[in-house]
Order: C-alpha cells, then sequence, then structure tokens
C-alpha cells in the first residue's frame, strides 16, 4: 500500500508541475506576441489599426480638460488620477486639453476619427507640459495638434489620418510613435507671423506608408533622429529658406524621393537654388540611405567606421516648359535646392523604436523566472521526501521481518 500511495503522489506531483509549465509557456506566449512589425524594427509591437477600430466606441461628443483640470463632461470615460487622466474605453470623441502639466495616457485605446475629409482634431493641446501617450489615433483631419510649448507626444500609433501629427510650438519631443499611411507624416510650421515650430527633437519614430514623412515650415532647431523612415513617398517637404536643422542617424529605406521644395514662381529663369537644404549629418555621423551601394556602386568604408567615403547628395528639382512669345519653347530640369550627406552610414543604424503598447491590452504578464526555480525546487525537495519515506518504510519492514 505504501508504494502504490508513493507512486500516485509522485504522478500527482509531475502533472502538478507539468500543467504549471504549459500555463508559463501560454503566458509568455501571450505577453509577448507581437503585431505587425515593420522594416528596420524587430521589436515595435504596435497591433495593425485594422484590428483596432472600435465596436462600441463611446458617442462623438468633445471632452475638455478645463485649466483647473476639471473634465467636461463629467461622465465620460476618463479617468483621473492626479495629474493623469486615462482613456477607460474606445472614443470617437475629440479632446481639448487646456490643463498645463498633464499626463493623458490611452492606455492602448483607439481615438477613431469620423473621416480625414471632415475638419477634425482627435487632440488639440492648448497647453503646455502636456505628455500623450499610448493610444491609436486613426482616420482624423489631424491626429494630434500642437500650438502651445513643451509638449511630448511619446508612444502612440497614428495611422490612415490625413495629417498624423502638427506642431505649431517650440520644444516638443515626439518619440516612439508610428506614423503610416497619410498624406503627412509630421507637420512643423511656425507660420508667417508666428515665428515658432522651433527648437523640436523628432526621434526613435516609426514613419512608413505616407505621402510625406516630414513637411517642414518657418522653423529652426528641429533634430530628426534615430528614426525608421521607409516607403514614403517624399521623406521632406521643405517649405522655408531659414531652416537650420539637422537630420543624422535615420534609416532612409525605399523613399521615392528625398527633397521637396515647392516652387511657386511664374519662372524658373535666373532661379538660385536652396542651399544647402537642410543639415543632413551631424558633422561625424549621417544616415543610412537603401540605395547608397546602387548610386555609388565604387564607395567603400571609411577605416571600419561604417561610414562610405562617397558623400550622399540630394537635389529638388522641377520638370518645366517656358514659352517666350517668340516662338522658342524651352524645356529641361530646373535645380531648386541642393543637400549633402557627407557621412553616409554603409548599414542600417540598430537603433531601437521599441515602445510600450502591447498588442492586447490585458495580455497576460510572463511568469518570473524566479517563480518556476521555486516550482524546481520545491518538486525536487518532495520526490526526495518521497524517497526517504519510502525506503525508511522498506527498512522497517526488513527489520521486522528480521526479527
Amino acid at each position: 500500500m505504501m508504494r502504490k500511495a508513493i507512486i500516485v503522489l509522485t504522478i500527482l506531483v509531475v502533472g502538478l508541475f507539468t500543467s504549471m509549465l504549459v500555463e508559463v509557456q501560454t503566458a509568455n506566449a501571450q505577453y509577448t506576441q507581437n503585431g505587425a512589425g515593420y522594416p528596420l524594427v524587430s521589436d515595435i509591437s504596435i497591433s495593425p489599426c485594422d484590428n483596432l477600430l472600435p465596436v462600441n466606441a463611446q458617442s462623438s461628443q468633445t471632452i475638455t480638460i478645463n485649466a483647473n483640470g476639471e473634465i467636461m463632461p463629467s461622465n465620460v470615460a476618463l479617468k483621473r488620477d492626479g495629474n493623469t487622466y486615462t482613456i477607460t474605453v474606445d472614443l470617437s470623441s475629440s479632446i481639448i486639453v487646456e490643463a498645463n502639466n498633464v499626463i493623458i495616457d490611452g492606455a492602448n485605446h483607439t481615438l477613431q476619427g469620423p473621416s480625414i475629409n471632415e475638419n477634425s482634431i482627435a487632440l488639440n493641446l492648448t497647453a503646455a507640459n502636456v505628455t500623450v501617450e499610448n493610444m491609436h489615433i486613426t482616420n482624423w483631419k489631424t491626429g494630434i495638434l500642437g500650438a502651445w510649448n513643451n509638449n511630448t507626444i511619446a508612444n502612440n500609433e497614428f495611422s490612415n489620418n490625413y495629417e498624423g501629427i502638427v506642431i505649431y510650438g517650440d520644444d516638443y519631443v515626439v518619440r516612439q510613435n508610428s506614423l503610416s499611411n497619410s498624406t503627412t507624416g509630421l507637420f512643423i510650421d511656425g507660420g508667417a507671423f508666428r515665428p515658432q515650430g522651433d527648437n523640436n527633437l523628432i526621434t526613435k519614430n516609426q514613419i512608413t506608408d505616407n505621402n510625406e514623412a516630414f513637411d517642414i515650415t518657418n522653423s529652426n532647431g528641429t533634430t530628426i533622429t534615430a528614426n525608421n523612415i521607409a516607403n514614403n513617398s517624399i521623406i521632406l517637404v521643405l517649405a522655408t529658406n531659414t531652416w537650420h536643422s539637422t537630420l543624422y542617424y535615420n534609416n532612409f529605406t525605399n523613399n521615392k524621393q528625398v527633397l521637396d521644395i515647392p516652387f511657386g514662381g511664374p519662372t524658373v529663369e535666373g532661379i538660385i537654388p536652396f542651399s544647402p537644404a537642410g543639415q543632413w549629418d551631424n558633422g561625424t555621423v549621417g544616415n543610412y540611405w537603401s540605395d547608397y551601394i546602387t548610386r555609388y556602386p565604387n564607395a567603400t568604408e571609411i577605416d571600419h567606421t561604417g561610414i562610405g567615403n562617397t558623400p550622399y547628395t540630394i537635389a529638388s528639382t522641377i520638370s518645366y516648359s517656358e514659352d517666350y512669345g517668340n516662338g522658342t519653347d524651352i524645356t529641361g530640369i530646373a535645380v531648386i535646392g541642393t543637400a549633402t550627406d557627407n557621412y553616409p552610414l554603409m548599414a542600417p543604424t540598430s537603433t531601437s523604436t521599441s515602445t510600450l503598447i502591447q498588442s492586447s491590452p490585458t495580455a497576460t504578464p510572463s511568469v518570473p523566472k524566479s517563480s518556476i526555480l521555486i516550482i524546481l525546487i520545491t518538486l525536487l525537495v518532495t520526490v526526495c521526501l518521497v524517497v526517504l519515506l519510502s525506503l525508511r518504510h522498506q527498512a522497517k519492514t526488513k527489520y521486522k521481518s528480521w526479527h
């Protein structure tokens, strides 16, 4: 009877341990499951927008966070904890932020817009020191509009908007966002009578499949670094001759056109190209260009630095045809602007653009390795006790048989 009990106990312990291991593996699989990835990024975990459209999104009323921190109307699904406002359901509402020094946490929910053709804004920031994070913004005319200074836009997904982010302020940080499938990913404009839009940092973003990745007007001091910029029709639309900003350590992959400088003059006769049209390196490091070796097949690496020995030239050109009224018709290509990346990278950068958003807001966290170790130790101790009890029982049985 003792031997049978030992066998049954051992089977139960092994079965329990096996069940725990299966649960651990399942939890890890659920937690680390990735959404659709992008080129050049292995750890971005934002799921595709097509799977994020809200089924029962709250009504399209406008939500306002007043300057005193009060939420209007008060019955909306926006939870306040001090200076942090957390969205608790998917919404089809615009949000206006009038309070300074607050955090708007999307908690992985979606702001669903009515249409890119309507004059709609998902988030209108009319305050300073605001952080917007962890939300999916889709199908708006403008995803986020920032007209005040010192705001942060981090770890969000913008897709299928007319404009993802529009900035009319200074000292913005735009980091670890995904901006895709829009007319313009990011637009910065100080305005003719409003000399702002300066000293902004755009870093570690995934900017793909837009008509324009960036459209920048009347802005100085913007730094664009460590971004993955791929499959856009145009990388940069530059509509200013006072733009003294820097682009470096970015991956530019499979974009159709690098630079576009809008030309509104009646004739190209006597035009002087805008140069330099942006600074495309920081004096020591430039960017990775997927067509670099194709354009410069004889380029080689400089002393194992990862930098090519041939500068990458950039130009904005237009085709023209001019009739001078005397029977002379001249056609050609005019250069509107030029720039150079003097330190082009030979291979893609390894800069991470990983984000905090998970593919599911209810993902099961993985079981720590320490818990697995405790289970193993417990199992080992249990087996040892079973073996000791068995040996002790056998010894007593032999002793009785001898006497």
